[in-house]
């Protein structure tokens, strides 16, 4: 192929995935989308685009165990909270199936959660296997719910007095699920239920003052790219970067426009 055809056809493919880029939303569902993620295939980094992504207006999260609904982003601590349908809250509970992560993903569950397992047999391997917490805040997490969860009655277990048991409930142990398969499997672990809370505020008000969700770390360092300057929003996509930095314009970045002119230039002159 002759020189300038060569590299007519270069600048093309850069044009054209310069074009696509430059579809880049800067939001989802109400959720700001800065690095590492996009709305889409091309923006964000290519490490995170197999897992989250913007459908119909809302930010998803992609695992084997099922797609989950992205309630919030904090990009100081590198947490993403997504919500599983089949998880029970004290207001709302119901049966559970499984809740589990990607091997090799760049997430983790972050030391927020209390993973907290409800309705589980005598026979589980939890307790054989030493797989709950022990700590006196774990215990008072289960008896807080079994006394204050007007829901717990839904999956029937009756609700118990301050004198009652809470034996059937387990506050999942942090370092099991910080090793593989980072899964919750509550047909495997014969419990009923399960519910995730990222914030505690008084202990004996699960209604009101507890946050419910599944918290996940983040690592922003499994970008697999990075922006020329080796900084910005958006490392894997630098004209995405460009669209970040003028706020939605719709005009065409400076650099955009002028590798267009150049590569017209080229294609009008002779080829050799």
């Amino acid at each position: 192929m002759p020189p300038l055809s060569l590299l007519a056809t270069f600048l093309l493919l850069i044009s054209l995935s310069t074009i696509q880029a430059w579809d880049c939303e800067s939001s989802c569902g109400g959720i700001t989308l800065n690095s590492p993620f996009g709305s889409a295939s091309g923006c964000g980094s290519s490490a995170f685009q197999p897992y989250v992504n913007c459908s119909n207006g809302k930010l998803l999260f992609y695992s084997p165990t099922g797609t989950y609904q992205v309630q919030s982003i904090d990009y100081s601590n590198n947490v993403m909270v997504v919500i599983d349908p089949q998880m029970s809250t004290c207001s709302s509970m119901q049966l559970s199936g499984a809740f589990g992560l990607p091997i090799g993903a760049p997430f983790s569950f972050s030391s927020y959660n209390k993973v907290v397992l409800i309705g589980c047999s005598s026979t589980s391997s939890l307790y054989s296997k030493q797989s709950c917490d022990t700590s006196s805040e774990a215990q008072q997490l289960c008896k807080s719910i079994y006394e204050n969860c007007d829901g717990i009655s839904q999956i029937g277990i009756v609700a118990t007095s301050s004198t009652g048991s809470a034996s059937s409930c387990c506050v999942y142990a942090s370092s099991l699920l910080a090793t593989a398969p980072y899964e919750v499997d509550l047909p495997l672990l014969q419990c009923s239920t399960y519910t995730s809370v990222y914030h505690i505020g008084n202990i004996q008000s699960p209604q009101s003052s507890w946050l419910y969700g599944i918290a996940l770390q983040y690592n922003p360092s499994s970008s697999s790219q990075s922006s020329p300057s080796g900084s910005g929003q958006n490392p894997s996509c630098y004209v995405c970067q460009e669209a970040e930095d003028s706020h939605g314009s719709l005009a065409l970045p400076s650099r955009v426009a002028g590798l267009l002119l150049v590569l017209a230039a080229i294609i009008s002159l002779p080829m050799l």
